[in-house]
């Protein structure tokens, strides 16, 4: 099983202003039960959701993302959270934890800070 900080490590070089590990709290699933075609059927209909809401930022970063899932050639996936004060991310990475394969992320505010915070 990997560490929590050899998967930051590698999300970090992905995206590299995030800062020290101990400013975020990670979560590992330990599903692989993520498969590729169904989250591109999701964040198809989450796409068109934002367009029809007028968030065109959203349905861009979620249009990346789907790019980026139909460019993997494996069907499986595997997943990580990462939140930080200000700061949240989820990532999709391959199949052997060796690549991010795609991502969505957002700033967060205070009150979203406390919700999310709380779950363990």
């Amino acid at each position: 099983m990997l560490r929590s900080e050899d998967i930051f490590k590698l999300i970090k070089k992905e995206r590299n202003f995030l800062g020290n590990i101990d400013q975020y709290k990670i979560k590992i699933s330990n599903s692989d039960n993520f498969d590729r075609d169904n989250l591109i059927g999701i964040y198809k209909i989450r796409q068109y959701s934002a367009t029809r809401n007028g968030n065109d930022n959203l349905s861009q970063k979620i249009g990346t993302l789907i790019l980026n899932l139909e460019n993997y050639s494996n069907s499986k996936l595997r997943f990580v959270s990462v939140l930080g004060k200000k700061y949240y991310g989820i990532f999709f990475l391959s199949e052997n934890w060796n690549a991010v394969v795609g991502y969505l992320e957002r700033e967060i505010d205070e009150s979203g800070f406390t919700s999310m915070n709380s779950i363990d």
